[in-house]
């Protein structure tokens, strides 16, 4: 039987995949929903064929399997998949645990109206609430975080299902920003999360991971407006990166 192939060096596929996109200038600078205008953004959407979900898919799973043997993540029964984007990077992530790592979850997700017809007792808003246990653990999957306004609305609709446990959120990428708009500064999303939903905040990759794999290939002016934007933006821990 043939070995298994590696996944490519994650911020080398995200971007060959166009789901991490570096601007060549200021006039292709990213607006972002807290009206900051970024020379970086990640968007899985980008991510549409069967290959590049299997990686993204296999990087998710790779990490909960090492977070949960390394005991930095509590056990869990649920992966919670928020509307849109979480949808189907959770549905992927549950099968690439079962396949790689023989660690069977269920999958929950959330619709953005609720549903009028059919067996609406069991999933009107949370699909799978049927099969939920009160008390059960619930693991967050998602794409990218930057204020974690997202995160919060997801948190808030879980309680529909009645006592939960949230053990953490894990995403694709943190970009390591400070919450706010344009012109005001907050805390970083991780520790917001910490404080007021109490779990950790995990990542396969960190803005600061995927600045250190591929500034070394950009070209200066892109390498220096990301640094320049983390110097602003960024969290303390960005800011160690990005020179400041």
């Amino acid at each position: 039987m043939a070995a298994k192939a590696k996944n490519p060096p994650f911020a080398a596929f995200m971007l060959s995949r166009g789901a991490l996109k570096v601007a060549r200038s200021e006039a292709e600078y990213f607006t972002l929903k807290s009206g900051r205008r970024s020379p970086v953004f990640f968007n899985s959407g980008s991510l549409i064929d069967g290959e590049a979900l299997d990686v993204l898919a296999n990087a998710y799973a790779a990490r909960i399997a090492e977070l949960l043997k390394t005991k930095q993540l509590e056990d869990f029964e649920f992966i919670f998949g928020p509307a849109y984007k979480g949808i189907p990077l959770g549905a992927l992530t549950a099968a690439a645990l079962s396949r790689n790592h023989k660690l069977n979850k269920k999958f929950l997700y959330d619709r953005k109206e609720a549903k009028t017809h059919g067996d609406v007792k069991a999933d009107a808003l949370i699909v799978g609430a049927n099969q939920f246990v009160q008390g059960g653990k619930i693991l967050m999957i998602d794409d990218v975080i930057t204020t974690g306004a997202a995160k919060f609305e997801a948190y808030e609709k879980l309680g529909l299902l009645g006592s939960f446990k949230l053990v953490g959120i894990l995403v694709a990428v943190d970009r390591q920003e400070a919450s706010g708009d344009a012109d005001t500064m907050g805390p970083g999303a991780a520790e917001e999360i910490v404080s007021r939903l109490h779990c950790p905040l995990y990542s396969i990759a960190t803005m600061g991971d995927l600045f250190s794999a591929l500034s070394p290939t950009l070209p200066q002016p892109a390498a220096s407006a990301w640094k320049a934007y983390f110097s602003k933006y960024g969290t303390a821990a960005a800011k160690k990166w990005a020179g400041k």
